[in-house]
Order: structure tokens, then sequence, then C-alpha cells
């Protein structure tokens, strides 16, 4: 036993120091206004009264949410569409699962950059649109396009993810039960609707805890692309809490953070309890 204690203790201690021990901080900070160079004071639950009346972090929330939903919304279905094509045939599916997981392995960054280039009003989209006649537009720069844009990023660089979680979760299951449906009778939709759903429900609910997560947490997409611009159309709960930590405001910034884990524990509880009900 000891050697395992051992062995586990540098992890251990390094969690500690740069996870729990920040984590009981942040929560103190919270309750505290605080700029990182004076003593902190006491203020109660005061930086969260102030978040509710802040138009910037409601706009935060707001976007936040509008991004998980959209983004949660059409990701995971691409991905599981694109499962089901490619578990049709052995041929070529090496390649084009890794084809589509490249952008996954790729840096945000990198990413976000590629694609704010392409969105420019000289961009390759506009290119592409031109020919079915739609005006060009710089699209990260519209109030109503820009949030759409920075989506369609982000999709585009996660459902990859998705596609080989989703492929591996298919070929695990039995193919007897396929045989069987056909001998009954039954066609390819009935076949996905009463085997490969049910089988797919833990890996289903795997992929919407970790994306919706993720998505909360969107930041190098926003930073690169927009900067939370333009009038705050794509400002989301991280990057408002990356401000408030830029102006050395730690004790707001501390209870967005809070409000951030909130929310991600409370919708987590509720996709384990739906799944766990309908076992």
């Amino acid at each position: 036993m000891v050697p395992a204690y051992v062995l586990i203790a540098p992890a251990i201690l390094a969690a500690g120091v740069f996870l729990y021990v920040p984590i009981v901080f942040s929560g103190y900070w919270s309750f505290t206004e605080y700029s990182g160079l004076g003593a902190a004071k006491w203020v109660g639950l005061g930086n969260y009264t102030e978040l509710l009346g802040d138009a910037d972090f409601r706009k935060a929330l707001f976007n936040t949410f509008v991004f998980v939903l959209l983004g949660m919304g059409i990701g995971p279905v691409l991905g599981l569409l694109s499962a089901l094509l490619l578990n049709q045939s052995a041929r070529l599916r090496g390649f084009f699962r890794a084809a589509y997981f490249i952008p996954v392995m790729t840096s945000l960054v990198v990413v976000a950059t590629i694609w704010k280039i392409m969105l420019q009003e000289e961009g390759i989209i506009n290119q592409i649109l031109s020919v079915f006649g739609v005006p060009a537009r710089s699209w990260l720069d519209g109030t109503t396009t820009a949030l759409p844009s920075v989506v369609a990023t982000s999709i585009w660089q996660g459902f990859g993810f998705e596609t080989v979680v989703f492929l591996a979760a298919l070929q695990s299951i039995p193919r007897d039960y396929y045989d069987a449906a056909r001998v009954d009778g039954a066609g390819y939709w009935q076949q996905v609707r009463h085997i490969t759903l049910p089988s797919l429900r833990p890996t289903i609910m795997f992929v919407y805890i970790i994306g919706i997560i993720g998505s909360f947490q969107v930041f190098d997409q926003i930073f690169v692309m927009t900067a939370g611009g333009p009038i705050n159309s794509t400002r989301t709960l991280v990057f408002d809490l990356y401000e408030r930590f830029n102006r050395l405001n730690l004790g707001e910034a501390s209870a967005v953070a809070y409000v951030l884990l909130a929310i991600l524990a409370t919708l987590s509880y509720v996709q384990i309890f739906l799944f766990e009900r309908r076992r």
C-alpha cells in the first residue's frame, strides 16, 4: 500500500496546489471586493447581486446559452449522422475517421484564425456564396451574424470528436440485433429507432455532458475571432470573467466563475437524472 500512495502523491499534491487551493481562494474572493493588490473587503453576496444588475453579464449569459443551444443542437446530430454513414461500410472508414478527427486535434487558436480569414468580406466563404447570388459581407462584424459564425466554427472543429465516439459505440452493438430485426421485416430507420438509439443512450449522455461543459467554457474562438464584439454580441461567460480579471476585479470575476460552476453542475445533474430515470 505504501508504494501506491507514494506513486499517487505527486498527482494529488499537484491537484491540491493548482486546482483545489485556487478553487477555495476563488470561492472566498467571490464574497469580497478584491483587486489582488490590497486586503480583501468582505461584501457578502454583493458581487452576485451586482452581476444580476450588470447588463454586460446578462448579455454574456444570454450569448452563452445561445451558443450552447445552437452548438449542441447541431454538432452531436451531425456527429451521429456521419457515424451512421461511416458505419455502413468498412471501405475508407479509417480514412474518413482520421479526416473528421484532424480538426479536433488542431489548436483552437489556429482553427479560429483560419475561419476568421475565411469569414472576411474578401474571404472564401463570400466567394462561394457569390455563386448563388448572396452579397458579400463581413460575417464577424455584424451583430446578428457574428455569434452564429463563431458557432459554425466550433461545430466544424468539434463534431469529428462526436463522430469518432458515436462510431466506436455503433461498432460495439451486436450485429445479431440487426439480423433479427431484418428477419422480422424492420427497415433501416426502424432499426435505428428501436436498436441503435436505445443502445447509444449512454454514449449520447456522455457526448452531451462533455459538449455542454465545453460549450459553456468557450473562450478561444471568441478571443481570437471577435474579442466579444461587435457591441458585446459574442461576449460569453468565460470572456466576461476574463475581462473582469483584466480589470483586477477579482471578486466579481470569481463570482462569475462560481455562477458558471453552478450552471454546469445543475445541467450535468439534470442530464444524469433524466438518463437514470429512463433506463
